[in-house]
């Protein structure tokens, strides 16, 4: 029989091959329901696999279930602090989960908590937001008071729901997104709350996505400064990608020249870079290993001129993909055609 680690690495891996797919409908993290019921020892190695990333792929329908198992983990004292909020939740041992799914936790789409956790407070007599907030901070601090090792965080705000994010920065929830490794972030912050910890504490990202970065006025400027912080503040970091990003790229862009020792990965896609700086920064990346460039546009010669004259003996793959305006497009693919020819010319020699 395989041991409980064998297990769950088997499991982890046919979990992260459905991710890697993108599949609407993963069939292997259904399937992995049915390896609950084989025997205990298999139910304990899929149920650390299928709680590990709760909120991403529930359904909307099972976000009130999913909630109401977390909130049967609170212990009686948790349910007290609820209860000063006006919230009653009645304790019975009978109701406790049979595992602790909280410990469980490595990835936090923390936009569908939010859903879920306001789609469940509907269920109250009289919902109201800060029944919202009270819900979403006890299951943050259950979270952390469980030693929950978060490796992966996605925040996602629209400027609405601020106070619900600024509840991540609270000193006893920090040190549950202190370990994170890879972190996702869809712009519109009013406050500059969480950016400001996410810098401070949490310095050892090997991967940051910065997406929608769209709105044009003082905040979004404020926005794009502290999100160049936060990869100045980076010990290590290896990857970045930035998407659907249509305003003040340029002053994102220089802060990566502070981790030009360690990255090995950028991806621009749908980038708009008009009256974007010198890709400087971009050449000096010297450990970089591979570059996408994808539907990106308003790009000039002079902005791309650096990278045209750079090396970059590390690069094994560039990919340039409709970029406009097409001359520019035309000079980055040439480009990408040298250094991926220079390195199927190295493989062919090695071999």
């Amino acid at each position: 029989m395989l041991i409980p680690d064998v297990l769950c690495k088997i499991f982890e891996y046919l979990d992260d091959r459905d991710e890697i797919s993108g599949s609407p409908t993963p069939k292997t993290f259904r399937s992995l329901y049915s390896c609950l019921l084989v025997n205990r020892r298999w139910c304990e190695s899929a149920v650390s696999v299928l709680w590990r990333s709760p909120f991403h792929r529930c359904h909307k329908r099972g976000g009130k279930v999913l909630v109401q198992t977390l909130l049967n983990c609170l212990n009686y004292e948790e349910r007290q602090s609820l209860l000063e909020d006006g919230i009653y939740l009645p304790f019975n041992k009978s109701d406790c989960p049979i595992f602790d799914y909280p410990n469980f936790l490595k990835n936090l789409d923390y936009y569908q908590m939010v859903l879920f956790v306001r789609s469940w407070c509907r269920l109250l007599e009289d919902s109201d937001d800060q029944y919202v907030v009270a819900i979403l901070r006890s299951l943050l601090r259950l979270f952390a008071g469980r030693s929950a090792s978060l490796s992966a965080l996605t925040i996602r705000s629209t400027g609405l729901d601020d106070d619900k994010y600024s509840l991540l920065a609270e000193p006893e929830i920090l040190t549950l997104i202190k370990p994170i490794r890879h972190l996702a972030i869809n712009c519109y912050f009013p406050k500059d709350t969480l950016l400001v910890a996410l810098a401070k504490n949490c310095r050892n990202l090997h991967s940051i996505r910065i997406n929608n970065l769209s709105a044009y006025d003082d905040i979004a400027i404020h926005t794009a400064k502290k999100l160049g912080t936060l990869i100045e503040s980076q010990r290590g970091l290896k990857k970045i990608v930035f998407s659907r990003c249509k305003a003040f790229i340029g002053i994102v862009i220089p802060s990566l020249v502070k981790q030009k020792r360690t990255l090995k990965h950028i991806e621009f896609r749908g980038i708009d870079f008009e009256g974007c700086c010198k890709w400087d920064v971009l050449k000096s990346c010297t450990k970089l290993e591979r570059l996408d460039i994808k539907e990106c546009y308003n790009m000039d010669f002079n902005m791309i001129s650096p990278l045209l004259k750079s090396h970059h003996r590390n690069l094994k793959k560039v990919w340039v993909y409709s970029c406009e305006p097409y001359e520019i497009g035309d000079e980055l693919e040439a480009w990408a055609d040298m250094i991926n020819s220079r390195r199927r010319r190295r493989n062919s020699s090695s071999s």
